[in-house]
Formats: C-alpha cells, structure tokens, sequence
C-alpha cells in the first residue's frame, strides 16, 4: 500500500513537472512572438510620403494669392516660409526644411523632404517637385536652381539618399519661354500655370 502511494505521488509529480515545462515553452513562444511582431509593427511604421500626381490651380485667384508671395530676398527666411506654405509644399512633400544656399554665382534652395519615398512613387513625386521648383525660380528671381534630397525605400535594398535637381535651362524645357520670364506679373505666372496643367 505504501508503494502504491508513492508510486501515484511519483507519476503526479512527474505529471506536474512536465505541465510546469509546457506552460514554460508555451509562455518563451509568446514572448518570442510578440518580439517578432513588434519588430514588424516597426517596419510598418516607416512614415512614407504619399505621392498622388500634382493638380494644378490655375485660377486668377490663386494667381494672385501666389504672386503676392514672391521672394525678392532669400535672406527673408519668413517671406521664403509665406511661399512655401502658399503653395501647400506640405500637402506634396510632407514634412520638409527648405535651405538657401551660394553655388558660385547660383543660389541653390534645397527642399529636404523628411519622409521615406516609395521606389514605386518616386517617378510621382520627383514630376510634383519640378513642377514646384518651376514655380519656385519663377517666384524667387535670385535662385537659380532647386533640388530635393529624401530617402527611398525599395523591398529588399538598404534605404538610399536621392537628390534630384533643376536648374532654370532644366525649368524652361516644355515652357514657352524662359523659367524668369513668369515671375513678371501675376498674369505671366498664372500662364506658367496653365502651361503646367497642359491648358496652354
């Protein structure tokens, strides 16, 4: 009798050593798994820019509004943020600094775009940019060129920096006339305008 009941208190023992070990795996597996699903929730976090095609306002309203923000100094930082909000470069780039810079003669203004880039909407966003950048250099008469610097992102590459530039012999391909020739009068510009919404 003695042996019967050591021999059952053996087998519970037993029994409650391996539950003790189950429970144990079973609780390192959820721990992993949350591990693992935190680093994936992390990746999809990646703020990315969201690129839809550029429309083009081309009221005389807007026009106006616009070309009553035109720079006639660089070094007047508020008037440069008054254009770029003006222009809602926000709703294009999100998040961004805008630097003026000397390049010999040239002023460069460089639009660093926070976000992550798509690699599959870099063609849309790099299209809304010159469009932009054309706008810009017909509004601020002392910059010659502007660029935009963001990182793109691609399924299995390591992120790269891109930089993509305009200059004013760039600006003018497709126009009717020189990229400055637009920054005369509200009318000039809201001809610029037009041309870029291929109504003209």
């Amino acid at each position: 009798m003695g042996r019967l009941f050591d021999n059952a208190r053996a087998v519970r023992l037993i029994l409650l050593g391996l539950v003790i070990v189950i429970l144990g795996v079973a609780a390192v597996m959820i721990v992993m798994s949350r591990g693992q699903g935190d680093e994936v929730s992390a990746e999809n976090s990646i703020e990315t820019v969201d690129a839809e095609a550029m429309t083009i306002d081309t009221s005389e309203e807007y026009a106006r509004e616009l070309y009553g923000k035109r720079v006639e100094d660089v070094n007047d930082t508020s008037a440069v943020v008054d254009l770029m909000e003006a222009m809602k470069l926000e709703d294009i780039t999100g998040g961004y600094d805008v630097t003026i810079t000397a390049d010999g003669d040239t002023r460069v203004l460089t639009v660093a775009i926070d976000d992550s880039v798509q690699k599959n909407d870099k063609k849309t966003l790099d299209d809304n940019m010159k469009l932009c950048a054309q706008q810009m250099m017909a509004l601020m008469p002392s910059v010659g060129k502007v660029q935009w610097t963001y990182p793109l992102i691609s399924a299995g590459a390591e992120d790269e920096t891109v930089t993509v530039s305009l200059d004013e012999k760039g600006a003018a391909e497709g126009l009717k006339g020189d990229i400055e020739d637009y920054g005369a009068s509200a009318g000039d510009f809201r001809d610029l305008l037009m041309q870029q919404a291929g109504e003209k």
